[in-house]
């Protein structure tokens, strides 16, 4: 009598992803969301001052308008012409030339 014995054979399924693999993604997606945290906090930062920067150079804009009318109103012609009369200037009436 022949004895035949049949072996099953069941295919070993290797693991997809070893846990080296698994660790160092892992840490490269730690990695990663540290990087958004940090750059997210940093465009914050920097939006805040640039908001402060620009108000700043709003308020610098206006006290220089202001300026710029005290100094039209201070050099027009109706200006000059009585500062220059309270303190003793005239008008020449006759011009003499020096030769």
């Amino acid at each position: 009598m022949t004895i035949i014995k049949k072996f099953d054979t069941e295919e070993v399924k290797p693991n997809k992803f070893s846990k080296k693999y698994v660790v160092f993604s892992m840490f490269g997606l730690l990695s990663l969301v540290m990087l958004e945290i940090w750059v997210s906090n940093s465009t914050i930062t920097f939006g805040e001052k640039l908001e402060v920067l620009q108000s700043t150079r709003k308020h610098l804009e206006l006290d220089n308008q202001i300026l710029e009318n005290r100094i039209a109103e201070g050099s027009s012609l109706v200006t000059v012409a009585s500062a220059s009369a309270s303190l003793g200037f005239s008008k020449p009436v006759s011009i003499e030339y020096i030769r």
